[in-house]
């Protein structure tokens, strides 16, 4: 990771309202969009209109719809489709409880303090596949009101569980790890075509293949672990608070390394970590000068206007100031489409990193110490995660080298 001594500390990452409520997971885009019976919300209720619209383009031999890349992306999907489903509450294997650890192993715990045992999950995170790892307290508010239809409550007990009537996770659960992914920037200049979808249908996978083997890791230390990737609680605030990046225009956690081109996952823990800090490093300043993923989203989902408590449909949860997202028109886009679509990713000039030509986007060419980009691409450069041969053209991107899974 770029060092975050080099970014300001960001003290308050967040400004609330009085409005502020938990959001419920029936209330996402992705559950209530062409929900066909809206007493009985299922996952993922628009993928039936779009595979249907994605298997005409196919069956008509369709630019960008072909057989060959549909099965790439199932491929790079597959795991996460056996794994996490994107993740559903303790559901196949993101359960709650370990189904490895041995009984009588289970009340044996580290002698390791703090400290050690931070470096420990940092570097696991590290190994067991994820490309950036942040660490931060629970913030209840960030917890879901409730999934389809059992709440999530906080109570004080000595392990979480799910009953009949509720997920029930421990005041134990005081801390959070979260685990960014970096997915393929090449293939997602294919959005909104199908290829694109490649990049993050992988980045879901070897976020399922991470957030199971941390997790046991962490059972097997001791502590408690919920493992999470879409579900259980909202991964973007969480990710802001562990220091891995910023909230953009386009609604998407922006970070230093990889711009917005990340998939987000996270373990929900009783184990005793140090705490990573938010921080500024100039999106903010940077997206109130550049329109790029507003101009170029196909169904003007993105705002054009100042930062808001209000939120602009019912997939939104008001009560924050930021950007808001129509959540409703973008995945009626995919709908129509017959794929996701990435371009809010593609377009963001924090992606690949500073070209010359992006300048003419801006309104203003200075925002707070020069440009924020730049310094960006300047860290990005020294740090391993670009190379530019020239300054001003077009830089290429470097992923990290696994170190294990």
């Amino acid at each position: 990771m770029i060092p975050r001594h080099l970014v300001k500390r960001n003290e308050v990452p967040y400004v609330f309202s009085d409005t502020y409520q938990r959001f419920p997971v029936a209330r996402q885009a992705l559950v209530s969009v062409d929900l066909e019976d809206k007493n009985n919300p299922i996952y993922n209720s628009f993928m039936k209109k779009m595979m249907k619209n994605l298997s005409d383009k196919i069956s008509k031999e369709k630019d960008g719809y072909s057989l060959e890349d549909n099965a790439f992306d199932m491929a790079a999907n597959s795991l996460n489709l056996l794994l996490a489903q994107y993740g559903k509450p303790n559901q196949s294997c993101l359960k709650w409880k370990s189904s490895l650890l041995p009984d009588d192993a289970k009340a044996i715990k580290t002698t390791k303090n703090r400290k050690e045992l931070t470096e420990m999950i940092k570097e696991g995170s590290i190994y067991f596949g994820a490309d950036l790892v942040g660490i931060t307290s629970l913030n209840e508010n960030w917890i879901y009101e409730k999934d389809l239809v059992k709440p999530f409550v906080l109570k004080e007990v000595a392990e979480s569980f799910e009953s009949e009537k509720e997920f029930v996770i421990s005041k134990e659960i005081k801390n959070a790890i979260v685990l960014a992914f970096a997915m393929n920037a090449e293939l997602k200049d294919e959005s909104p075509k199908l290829k694109a979808s490649a990049a993050s249908s992988f980045g879901y996978s070897r976020a399922a293949i991470t957030v199971i083997a941390l997790a046991e890791y962490i059972r097997n230390l001791g502590y408690q672990a919920i493992p999470c990737v879409n579900d259980t609680a909202l991964s973007i605030p969480l990710a802001i608070d562990a220091g891995l990046g910023e909230l953009g225009r386009n609604g998407i956690l922006v970070t230093p390394e990889f711009g917005p081109s990340v998939r987000l996952a996270k373990i929900l823990t009783s184990m005793p970590l140090d705490k990573d800090y938010p921080i500024d490093f100039g999106v903010e300043a940077f997206c109130n000068n550049c329109l790029l993923c507003a101009e170029h989203c196909p169904s003007q989902s993105i705002s054009y206007n100042d930062k808001t408590f209000d939120q602009t449909c019912y997939n939104n949860n008001g009560g924050v100031k930021k950007w808001y997202i129509n959540g409703e028109t973008c995945l009626k886009f995919w709908q129509e489409n017959g794929s996701s679509c990435s371009n809010c990713i593609t377009v963001c000039p924090f992606t690949k990193g500073f070209e010359a030509t992006q300048c003419v986007e801006c309104i203003k060419c200075e925002t707070r110490n020069g440009c924020e980009l730049q310094v960006n691409t300047h860290h990005r450069e020294k740090y391993g995660y670009l190379e530019i041969k020239k300054w001003g053209y077009q830089p290429r991107v470097i992923y990290p080298a696994r170190k294990g899974l």
